[in-house]
């Protein structure tokens, strides 16, 4: 029964990280957002790259390849580089993940390591760091002059996320995005609309009024193994939307209100006499027909992934229990949607080859692999988890023919828009994550007031920003 019920939920959490940025839906979309502004909805003048020489071409590639994730991504990627340029040597290596990280940390400042860079969001403790380090190439003036690929091609604020102080540092691969799906029983006894759960503040009600009903409750589906309130940190932050420091200016940029609002969320939900080995949520029968809304919680459900088919499954369980499904995209702080990046590729400032590297870039870019789907791996999309960058792929990454998946209509085409429409993108820096555990789980856990913890973290931010 547990593995049953732990292969429905794996399935769901492949899901929809996905509809930041819309509006309140049921299971029939009413409000498309068809005025969402994405990539090419956004004319910008492009600057002018006259000067720029295109790398000389040294018939040589070389790059690193470490786990199945990378390589399920790298492998049809190096064999359509192969096909177009076979005349160029490629050296294709394969390590351990712990061994690519240490690499390429120590041989890129040296001026070593692999022409392209495929890394993840935790691969630099901060990347923001890191770009302002100037290891890397910026990217600019390949896609200001190569008229094979445009900008506009992508979902932009999620491209954006590479920039700092003009320069693009990196590209990103994927991204998630967040949505909450509740039912409208549960609305019902919030006395809220799905509306007024969207902005911070409602949001933060309507988990207040939830626990007050339900002080057992989760905030977010318990997974077992870790106290719930280590995740509630991460998804929170998310997403709120934060960005504790302007790299630019040098200088702290959290609001202390909004910082507390979220933390006081965690706080609320914490509980601690948690026990991490205790399995007895998976003796439920969660997700199935009849038992869909066995243990109540705030909201029903928080997807994380990329799936349009587990949405559907989700409206469909519900609906079996009599629930009309409800789906709500929280709002972050400055009342926009926030993506997270996952992936990012970034080309070294001192590598050898850096055409091939470009053309590598490409390829990993175009729909061939943004959209494509791996037929070793049951028709599962080269990227795993999260949805593609680029616009023209979002729609086939989410259809399988492999799998005799291909969903298509106008609910498909609401979710699909949803999907391109971020405002923002963020890269959660793995230091951040530590700091804020390390400062606020003493007021967390009602061992310290805020106001010390809050010194003591604003202490550690500024000494980190300055290291």
């Amino acid at each position: 029964m547990k593995t049953r019920i732990l292969s429905l939920i794996l399935t769901l959490s492949l899901l929809l990280s996905a509809l930041a940025g819309c509006s309140s839906e049921t299971d029939t979309p009413k409000d498309n957002p068809e005025n969402t502004p994405t990539a090419s909805d956004t004319p910008e003048t492009e600057p002018d790259y006259s000067w720029f020489e295109t790398p000389e071409d040294t018939g040589k590639l070389e790059i690193y390849s470490p786990g199945n994730m990378y390589s399920s991504i790298l492998n049809p990627a190096v064999e359509i580089f192969k096909e177009l340029y076979p005349e160029i040597e490629v050296s294709y290596e394969i390590i351990s993940d712990d061994e690519f990280e240490t690499r390429i940390r120590t041989e890129i400042p040296a001026g070593k390591g692999p022409d392209l860079v495929l890394m993840t969001r935790s691969t630099f403790p901060d990347i923001y760091k890191t770009m302002q380090s100037d290891l890397f190439e910026d990217l600019n003036p390949h896609f200001g002059t190569d008229e094979g690929i445009a900008l506009t091609d992508f979902v932009k604020p999620v491209m954006d996320v590479g920039l700092m102080n003009g320069k693009r540092y990196f590209a990103p691969m994927n991204y998630d995005l967040s949505i909450m799906m509740t039912s409208q029983s549960i609305l019902d006894e919030l006395g809220m609309t799905a509306e007024e759960l969207e902005p911070v503040d409602g949001f933060c009600e309507g988990a207040e009024r939830f626990h007050e009903k339900y002080p057992d409750s989760t905030l977010f589906m318990d997974m077992g193994g870790v106290n719930p309130a280590v995740g509630d940190i991460l998804t929170m932050y998310r997403t709120f939307g934060f960005n504790l420091i302007d790299y630019t200016e040098n200088e702290i940029s959290v609001d202390e209100t909004r910082f507390r609002q979220y933390i006081d969320l965690v706080k609320l939900y914490f509980d601690p006499d948690y026990d991490v080995t205790d399995e007895s949520m998976w003796d439920d029968e969660f997700y199935t027909v009849g038992h869909g809304l066995t243990d109540r919680r705030f909201p029903y459900d928080d997807h994380c992934g990329a799936d349009y088919r587990a949405y559907v499954n989700s409206r469909t369980f519900m609906a079996g229990d009599g629930e009309e499904p409800i789906l709500f995209v929280p709002k972050n702080q400055q009342g926009g949607v926030t993506a997270e990046v996952e992936m990012c590729l970034a080309v070294p400032k001192g590598a050898e080859n850096k055409s091939s590297a470009w053309k590598l870039l490409k390829i990993l870019l175009s729909d061939d692999i943004q959209a494509g789907h791996d037929e070793k791996r049951w028709g599962a999309s080269y990227l795993w988890s999260g949805f593609p960058v680029r616009l023209s792929a979002t729609k086939p990454e989410m259809s399988s023919d492999v799998s005799n998946q291909t969903p298509d209509g106008p609910d498909f085409d609401w979710f699909v828009k949803l999907v391109q429409s971020p405002t923002d993108a963020i890269i959660f820096p793995s230091i951040y994550s530590r700091y804020i555990q390390e400062q606020m789980l003493p007021y967390i856990r009602g061992q310290k007031s805020w106001d010390e913890c809050w010194k003591s973290f604003m202490n550690t931010m500024e000494l980190y920003k300055d290291e």
